[in-house]
């Protein structure tokens, strides 16, 4: 957590401006935390840095890491990602860490508005400014938690600046109480937020990416009503559709577009934690970047690969594989041809979060300005079908069957009349390949199956780069492997972490 280390104040305070984008918006003059939350610009800048530096090193390695490498959708060349691929994560792990230390980030920068917001607003600003940027805070908290449970369980709720200054003692708490913290809080950020914003506000989360998010966490819950209720209002809501063409997603000119529910904002070449630096560990190649990066740490998997129906035109846009041309990449050379003899030990590099150079967009080195997608329209569209079947071995209901085949429809692929839980799975699984969300669906499953899904896999690469011959690498995990050990500098810190976790008291 430490909490005593986080940039809380510089965060809120100088990472704002005036500009036309909303996160890139700095203060007009220098300024104290007492003076800064007089107008209703300061105040509405105050909710901007939310969005992107607190979750850095969230999103630099550790959502692909959790989400698709230990899902079995990649595979990677550190030997701490080698801990998840072999599901041996220990409590030093350096991913693992970066992931919890961002995510209390988020927790306590979102405190601190809040405390913020209660204590240091002037009177000459408007209750309608003060709401809207009150409920991005709670929103940000409340995803925060919804990753933190999912991954470690039981971890400790930080609610309040005030419970930090007081030194109390701090205790994991249950799974359950976080589960029902988080609720209230994206109830209580619904309560708050827009239905939308202006144009230059475009990418702040509003009422609907609550009720998205509540979907996601109901479905995780297994709470199918709840969850169609909730992705109902999406729908209804007639504000988002799928884009057209399935690349737009990845791609920085179509940030914050009509399938984009929220989503990770980010300004390229500027401070080092404000930043996309995705492309730098997804690239297979520092020719696509041109600025020094292009690692390929992350390299798809053969299982993943394995997975595609014949047609999917999401594997094109996703995986860069032998033979493939890609005219938008390195256009000073005419485009980018994948060598016959590929790019890693799979033979293929990830095509999805890579920009190029900086021929192609603001592109610097470990640096872009794409999103980073959370939760999208497409989500929301599958999570709706599958709120429809439940708990049923099949379903031929028409509106299951509409939103399911939606998503398969920009895909190429032809429409089923009839879908199981495996259908919806398998096409989450594609669809959302390293937005990190693969491992959450497995983890709902039942766990049977869901250690069978896995034990299965092919972890594996081409021997010698021959297609022909596979190093096969097959691993099965245990029950202990589907929450990962809080990081050990946390325990040492406190012990209190080690013991059962405590309920929480939800009259604070």
């Amino acid at each position: 957590m430490k909490l005593n280390k986080i940039i809380l104040l510089f965060t809120l305070l100088f990472a704002i401006s005036c500009s036309e984008d909303f996160v890139e918006q700095s203060p007009e003059d220098a300024i104290t935390v007492d003076n800064f939350f007089n107008t209703d610009q300061q105040v509405l800048s105050s909710g901007s840095p939310l969005y992107g530096y607190p979750w850095f090193y969230f999103n630099e390695k550790f959502l692909i890491t959790i989400g698709d490498l230990y899902a079995g959708n990649a595979i990677g060349s550190y030997s701490d990602l080698a801990q998840f691929e072999n599901f041996t994560v220990n409590g030093s792990n350096q991913f693992s860490n970066e992931g919890w230390d961002s995510l209390y980030n988020v927790i306590a920068n979102a405190n601190v508005l809040i405390h913020n917001l209660e204590t240091k607003v002037g009177s000459n600003v408007s209750q309608e400014v003060i709401n809207k940027v009150m409920g991005e805070a709670y929103f940000m908290r409340a995803t925060a938690y919804f990753y933190l449970v999912r991954i470690w369980g039981p971890v400790p709720i930080i609610y309040s600046v005030d419970q930090i200054n007081s030194k109390e003692p701090i205790y994991k708490n249950k799974t359950e109480d976080i589960y029902t913290f988080l609720i209230k809080d994206y109830e209580k950020a619904y309560s708050l937020l827009p239905t939308t914003w202006d144009a230059n506000n475009a990418g702040r989360v509003t009422k609907s990416a609550c009720d998205g998010m509540l979907a996601k966490v109901y479905i995780t819950m297994g709470d199918y009503a709840k969850a169609n209720n909730y992705s109902t209002k999406v729908i209804n809501s007639g504000l988002y559709n799928l884009l057209p063409n399935y690349q737009d997603l990845f791609n920085p000119i179509f940030n914050n577009n009509a399938e984009s529910i929220f989503a990770l904002q980010w300004v390229a070449c500027g401070d080092w934690g404000f930043q996309n630096a995705n492309q730098a560990y997804l690239a297979a190649s520092p020719k696509l970047t041109q600025v020094g990066d292009g690692w390929a740490t992350f390299q798809p998997s053969i299982d993943l690969m394995n997975a595609y129906e014949n047609g999917d035109l999401r594997r094109y846009r996703t995986i860069m594989e032998p033979g493939n041309f890609y005219p938008e990449l390195v256009t000073a050379e005419g485009g980018y041809t994948v060598p016959d003899d590929g790019m890693t030990s799979t033979l293929a590099g990830f095509r999805k979060y890579v920009v190029g150079s900086p021929d192609e967009g603001n592109v610097c080195f470990m640096s872009t300005e794409v999103n980073t997608n959370i939760l999208r329209y497409a989500d929301i569209l599958l999570i709706h079908a599958e709120s429809i079947l439940g708990t049923s071995t099949s379903t031929t209901d028409q509106e299951a069957l509409d939103a399911f085949n939606a998503v398969r429809k920009r895909a190429g692929l032809d429409a089923k009349t009839e879908i199981t839980s495996s259908d919806i799975f398998n096409e989450r699984r594609i669809e959302f390949v390293v937005e990190g969300d693969y491992w959450f669906d497995l983890i709902r499953r039942d766990r049977t199956e869901a250690i069978e899904i896995l034990s299965n896999q092919e972890r594996g690469v081409y021997q010698d780069r021959n297609i022909n011959t596979i190093a096969s690498k097959k691993v099965t995990p245990s029950q202990a492997d589907f929450l990962l050990p809080i990081p050990s500098a946390e325990t040492a810190k406190n012990p209190l972490l080690l013991e059962e976790p405590v309920a929480f008291d939800f009259n604070n």
